[in-house]
């Protein structure tokens, strides 16, 4: 089903990148057999885009990472962005926060590439799509920052939201540790960075013990409405 839409008018010139794979999500395998991993992913990426809508920001557009994510991107009336090297069906390539080895990960390419193919005129938010806390007050926190760059850290030090100003370019650094790399980044090529601690934001889902946290309000930031229907189900 379609996240619903509200009548507040897009924020202008806001652009909202969305990196989306299903069939992944292994250290959730000893919680969620895969079809219940899959239905998480899509109640998480329904939260993420009312969040954003609720805030004004219209202007979504899916990095799929495979078949299934374009499917259900499109499903949810969202513009689909194919990653440039997407993974096999059913394989975790590590597409979340992993290990920094230096080298280029696929989110990181990814997300280069996505960064490249859109208006660099645009405010543009990299927004991870397991954020079921996330709230629309989050982006507007974030979109009201006058720096260049960004950063909202997610807890395990990854990056929840990156957001870089109109005609502001920089490469992107996911890995493990990705949120004081993003920093690290802004500042060797001299541009103005902001991190934002948000609790909403903070807490993103890629083990059981994050599934297990869903079950608990956290810093008053409670699971949206498609997760904790997600979770009523799955636990009865």
């Amino acid at each position: 089903m379609e996240p619903p839409r509200t009548d507040e008018p897009t924020a202008p010139g806001t652009i909202a990148l969305v990196p989306l794979r299903t069939g992944g999500k292994s250290r959730l395998a000893g919680a969620l057999p895969p079809a219940l991993r899959d239905e998480l992913v899509l109640a998480m990426l329904d939260d993420v885009v009312t969040a954003l809508r609720t805030a004004g920001v219209h202007d979504i557009r899916v990095l799929a990472g495979n078949a299934a994510a374009r499917t259900a991107a499109a499903a949810r009336g969202l513009d689909v962005l194919d990653d440039p090297s997407p993974a096999p069906e059913g394989r975790d390539d590590g597409r979340d926060d992993g290990p920094d080895d230096g080298r280029d990960t696929p989110l990181r390419a990814a997300v280069d590439a996505a960064l490249r193919s859109v208006d660099p005129g645009a405010t543009r938010l990299v927004v991870a799509a397991d954020l079921p806390r996330l709230r629309s007050a989050d982006i507007a926190a974030v979109l009201s920052d006058p720096a260049d760059v960004v950063v909202v850290p997610t807890a395990g030090g990854g990056t929840a939201v990156l957001r870089l100003a109109p005609d502001v370019t920089m490469a992107a650094r996911y890995g493990a540790g990705s949120a004081a790399a993003h920093v690290a980044e802004a500042r060797r090529t001299d541009l103005r960075v902001a991190v934002h601690e948000l609790p909403g934001a903070g807490h993103d889902v890629d083990a059981a013990p994050d599934l297990a946290a869903l079950a608990r309000p956290l810093d008053g930031a409670p699971p949206g409405a498609a997760t904790t229907a997600f979770l009523a189900r799955v636990r009865g």
